[in-house]
C-alpha cells in the first residue's frame, strides 16, 4: 500500500500540471475556503476500510436478537473562524482551510443531549488554536467561536439502524455494552487516515505544503487544556480533511453503521473497559499559569 501511494505521488509530480496549479476554481472574490486548484490527492475518511454492509444488515436476526439499546451520543461536525469584525482576516479553522486550500472540519461525538454544550467547552479551551513553530509557540485567534455544521449525506441510515439524521448532528443509540468513550475512539480510529495532523507529515501532505510554500511542522495543531495553574498540551487530532456533505458525509454515516454492526455481531474486538484520563496524565506539563500569548493567524 505504501509503495502504491509513492508511485501515485510520483505520477502526480510528473504530470504537466504546473501551468494549472493554483488556478481559480471559484468566482472572483468568493468567500469559499478553497478557491484554487492543486494536484493533491487528499484523503477521505475511512479510506478503503469501510465495510459494504447489506441493506438489511440491521434487520437480520444476527443484529436484532443481540442489540440492546444503551445511551445516546451525537456525532457532530464543527467549524470556526468567521470574523464579523474583520472578514478578510484568516482566523480559526476557516483560516487554516484557506491557508492550506483544503476542506478542514472538526468531527467527533459527544454525550451532550444538546451538542452546543460541547461547543461551549471547545470555545473555553480554544480547541486546536495552539501551534509550536520554528519561531516559537503560537495561539491563533478565532478558535473560540465554534459552530455546528449541517451533515448532509446522500442517503438515509440503513433500515433498522439505531441511527437518526438530525439537524447538525447524527444521533446514535449505542449498544448497551459499548461506552461513549469506546465508540468515540473507534470513530477516530476509522477516520485516522484523514486526520489533519497526520496527513500534513505524510508524503502527500508535505508535497502539498511544498506547493504552497508552507512548513508542515509549523502547522501541527494542539489544544492547551488548563487545570488550575497547571496545563496540558494535547494534539488536536479531531481535525480532519472532510466535507460535511456528499461523499464524506456518506462515509461518516457508513463508519458509524459499521462500528455498531461489528460490535453487536462480535466482529469487532471487545471494547476496552478503561482508559487513563488525559487530564491526570499530561503529555506535557506547564507549572506557570501564563501560557503562550495569542497572536493573529
Amino acid at each position: 500500500m505504501h509503495d502504491q501511494k509513492q508511485r501515485k505521488l510520483k505520477t502526480m509530480s510528473n504530470k504537466k500540471t504546473s501551468g494549472r496549479i493554483g488556478r481559480p476554481i471559484q468566482p472572483a472574490h468568493s468567500a469559499a475556503a478553497v478557491t484554487k486548484w492543486y494536484p493533491t490527492d487528499w484523503e477521505h475518511i475511512g479510506g478503503n476500510g469501510i465495510a459494504a454492509l447489506p441493506a438489511d444488515a440491521f434487520t437480520r436476526p444476527r443484529f436484532t436478537e443481540t442489540y440492546q439499546a444503551g445511551y445516546v451520543v451525537n456525532v457532530y461536525v464543527g467549524a470556526c473562524g468567521e470574523s464579523y469584525a474583520n472578514p478578510s482576516v484568516r482566523t480559526g479553522l476557516l483560516g487554516v482551510a484557506r491557508d492550506l486550500q483544503l476542506p478542514i472540519y472538526k468531527v467527533s461525538s459527544t454525550q451532550c443531549a444538546d451538542p452546543r454544550d460541547r461547543l461551549r467547552a471547545m470555545n473555553a479551551d480554544r480547541y486546536g488554536s495552539y501551534r509550536e513553530t520554528s519561531s516559537g509557540p503560537v495561539n491563533d485567534l478565532g478558535f473560540d467561536a465554534w459552530m455546528l455544521q449541517q451533515i448532509l449525506p446522500t442517503r438515509a441510515p440503513k433500515a433498522g439502524a439505531p441511527v437518526e439524521l438530525q439537524p447538525r448532528a447524527i444521533s446514535v443509540v449505542l449498544p448497551h455494552d459499548l461506552s461513549a468513550r469506546a465508540f468515540d475512539k473507534r470513530l477516530h480510529a476509522a477516520m485516522q487516515n484523514a486526520s489533519l495532523n497526520g496527513w500534513l507529515v505524510s508524503p502527500a501532505g508535505t508535497a502539498h505544503c511544498s506547493l504552497l510554500g508552507l512548513a508542515p511542522q509549523d502547522l501541527q495543531r494542539a489544544t492547551v487544556y488548563r487545570f488550575g495553574r497547571a496545563t496540558r498540551i494535547s494534539p488536536a487530532d479531531e481535525l480532519y480533511l472532510f466535507r460535511p456533505r456528499g461523499e464524506d458525509a456518506d462515509r461518516l454515516l457508513a463508519i458509524i453503521e459499521q462500528i455498531l454492526f461489528q460490535h453487536v455481531t462480535g466482529i469487532a474486538p471487545v471494547a476496552c473497559q478503561s482508559w487513563a484520563s488525559p487530564s491526570q496524565h499530561a503529555l506535557r506539563r506547564h507549572n506557570q499559569s501564563a501560557g503562550p500569548q495569542p497572536v493573529a493567524a
